[in-house]
């Protein structure tokens, strides 16, 4: 009869379904202080707050399409997974621990009174001694903090008084699910899915039988040997009347190895996102008190952008690049798709995030200083600068910089400067625009843990302060944005509802830093192979065949390259490098950072289109800038070769003979042929024969009274 009457309980609690949703606190004490306390003062907890305070000692983070992308162990003490509910429980598991742990549970009230009996009475007879303790005090004794195998008197009353309280105010069913996921079992796993999955390798509804029973028989005794828990287990098959389970007891035993690593420690698809999240509590949302985090990072662009990551990193690794990091964007959302802070290749620093490191910056701040300098119209993307040696006398010495491989172009378009990136111009940029100015721009794109200007002098114009990838990254997405500022996010528009909300109050989502105009200029001087063609050709890893714009950067002696970029839906940002600060052997950001944004940024493309791309930019009609040269009507005008030009050069031909004629028009004064900002040539003549020679141009015409004519961009193979 009593076999019966625990069978049909056992179907009770199966059917059992709740349907509470998880709530649950990450950094705290196994148990609960608060309710702890509650009890001892004899306030009794609803079920409900008893679920909602459990506390997982894992962070699971979820991709954006729900399914477990990293699993990251949060406490070292112990292992306590999901809540289990009663429909993940097989009827075996329930009837076994029932038989094991407290026969009359489905009879008494809290207290089992034949049990404390029978207890008093081995002590008595010096028989061996026979728990008494019910579920329902077990659990009231987890709920106050008292460990098991606790024998004070005064704790067993307390429990006692409290299993009662809970019997008052909860069902059996309620009682049997918190006790199954708050009882300690093996080692360190607290809880039936800990346990199930530390010892079996499976979650509890995927438990087999027989292995429901070893599971329970491991209870009274963790450390017992094999033979007797065969023994254990087969007398619990027994006793809920599946003794056939007894062979398959025996098998499972002689099989059994404990699995190898079950918490997804072995496989890091998102290790460095689910850090940030859940360690540095990266974000304020509710959800971040669960288990379970949901995020926006897209599993397959994860998957290819890490295979991409390390094909590029072994490449290079000859040349002493042993990291990188990723970073993708949703231009509209700010949503992370793909989160990469460091590749596996690196055996001594792939822990370190690099998103999140703070390194040099290089040339890849100059797009916002030229961004600052157009919004205040000190300068126009075609306005002339001078690209040469300069000395700039500053209190306290003299600063020299010099452009990379010391090449200077003489007069160039602010547009080329910025696109070849040009370091005197940039510098002398900077010099307009003012250090304090530049400086207050950048914490308004969100760079922090900025020095003061007189810490950086006219060095930042060249990237001396220090970024990370991931402020850099969503600087380059307020311009893809037309110059509209809003913080990047792990989480969706649904899950952050209120996080964005308090940004807007905050005045923080959606901040314009530029203008529609200046954004659009940028990126179009970034997006143009003629403008970068100086100094990094027409064909390079920054040319793709959608719209894109992109900026490279390295910071001194080689220890950090950059390439941060935009397409229509899509933000990349690209760090290769070494976290150990050596420096890298003659990478520079188009040979060591580019090629990896290049493929990264065409696999978003094909994975999900972007159309087309509309930008406004500024009106290029010239300004009075100080010491620039600018184009006027009635100036000169290079009507041959036009921009964008490409020559070949005919091997049929003599080279004595070869030529290509520069024609200008619009001009009546002697002239000065001004070829990579040397003059090749000067007179009357409204043309110029030149022999070619493999390479970059840039070609202008200045006449005798200064006046200088649009430069032009040309290359001959």
């Amino acid at each position: 009869m009593r076999r019966v009457v625990l069978r049909v309980f056992s179907f009770l609690l199966a059917g059992s379904i709740l349907s509470n949703g998880l709530g649950l606190s990450l950094f705290a004490e196994p148990y609960s202080q608060e309710i702890a306390i509650d009890l001892q003062k004899g306030q009794t907890p609803s079920f409900s707050d008893v679920k909602n305070s459990f506390r997982p000692s894992e962070g699971i983070l979820l991709d954006s399409k729900g399914e477990v992308l990293q699993t990251l162990r949060l406490e070292k003490n112990y292992r306590r997974l999901e809540w289990t509910p009663a429909s993940e429980i097989s009827e075996t598991l329930i009837l076994s621990l029932l038989l094991q742990e407290d026969k009359r549970f489905p009879f008494h009230s809290g207290v089992d009174f034949y049990a404390i009996l029978g207890s008093l009475k081995d002590r008595i007879l010096g028989n061996s001694k026979r728990g008494a303790s019910t579920i329902s005090m077990q659990l009231a004794g987890f709920l106050l903090g008292t460990k098991p195998g606790t024998r004070g008197y005064a704790d067993k009353w307390t429990q006692m008084r409290t299993a009662r309280d809970l019997e008052r105010t909860w069902t059996k069913p309620e009682i049997m699910e918190a006790y199954w996921n708050l009882v300690p079992f093996k080692g360190e796993f607290i809880g039936i899915r800990a346990a199930s999955r530390g010892i079996f390798g499976v979650d509890p509804s995927s438990l087999a039988p027989e292995q429901a029973l070893l599971l329970v028989s491991l209870l009274p005794n963790p450390n017992i040997s094999k033979s007797k828990w065969a023994k254990r287990g087969c007398y619990l098959a027994k006793g809920i009347g599946k003794e056939d389970l007894c062979k398959e007891i025996e098998i499972a035993i002689s099989e059994y190895k404990r699995p190898g690593s079950v918490w997804n420690t072995e496989s890091y698809k998102a290790y460095h996102a689910g850090y940030r999240i859940f360690k540095k509590g990266d974000g304020s949302l509710d959800s971040l008190q669960t288990g379970r985090v949901q995020t926006t990072i897209d599993p397959y662009l994860q998957a290819k952008a890490e295979f991409a990551m390390d094909r590029v990193l072994f490449s290079i690794q000859e040349r002493n690049v042993k990291e990188a990091g990723v970073l993708v964007l949703d231009n509209e959302s700010g949503a992370v798709l793909v989160y990469l802070g460091n590749s596996k290749l690196s055996k001594e620093n792939y822990f370190v995030d690099s998103i999140h490191s703070r390194r040099q910056a290089g040339s890849t701040l100059k797009p916002f200083l030229y961004s600052l300098a157009f919004e205040k119209k000190l300068l126009e993307p075609g306005s002339i600068l001078i690209d040469e040696p300069k000395d700039w006398e500053l209190i306290g010495g003299t600063y020299k910089p010099n452009n990379y491989e010391e090449k200077y172009m003489g007069a160039v378009p602010a547009k080329v400067a910025l696109a070849s990136s040009l370091n005197i111009p940039a510098v002398q940029v900077l010099d307009w625009v003012g250090v304090p100015t530049f400086v207050s721009k950048l914490n308004e794109l969100g760079f922090q843990k900025l020095q003061s200007p007189e810490f950086y002098g006219l060095s930042l114009a060249l990237g001396t302060a220090d970024v990370t990838l991931w402020e850099l990254t969503n600087a380059y997405r307020t311009i893809a944005n037309h110059g509209i500022y809003t913080e990047a996010t792990f989480y969706s528009d649904e899950a952050s509802e209120n996080l964005l909300q308090r940004k807007m109050q905050d005045h923080v989502y959606g901040k314009r830093i530029f203008s529609d105009g200046v954004s659009g200029s940028v990126q179009k001087i970034l997006s143009s192979r003629e403008n970068r063609a100086p100094s990094f050709g027409w064909e390079s890893n920054l040319s793709t065949r959608f719209f894109s714009f992109a900026k490279t950067g390295t910071s001194q002696d080689m220890r950090d390259n950059w390439c941060i970029g935009s397409s229509g839906k899509y933000t990349v940002g690209v760090w290769v490098g070494n976290m150990s600060g050596e420096p890298m052997y003659d990478v520079s950001g188009v040979t060591g950072a580019a090629p990896l944004w290049k493929e990264i940024i065409q696999l978003l493309e094909e994975y999900k289109p972007s159309g087309a791309v509309l930008t406004h930019a500024i009106e290029e009609k010239g300004t009075s800038v100080p010491l620039t040269k600018r184009v006027q009507k009635g100036e000169p005008r290079i009507i041959y070769p036009e921009n964008g030009n490409l020559f070949a050069i005919d091997p049929e031909i003599p080279e004595e003979n070869e030529r290509i004629r520069f024609k200008v028009r619009g001009s009546s004064q002697d002239l000065e042929w001004i070829l990579n900002g040397k003059v090749i040539g000067s007179g009357r003549e409204n043309y110029l024969d030149w022999r070619p020679k493999r390479g970059n141009y840039l070609l202008s015409v200045r006449e005798r009274n200064g006046k200088l004519s649009e430069t032009v961009a040309f290359q001959v193979r």
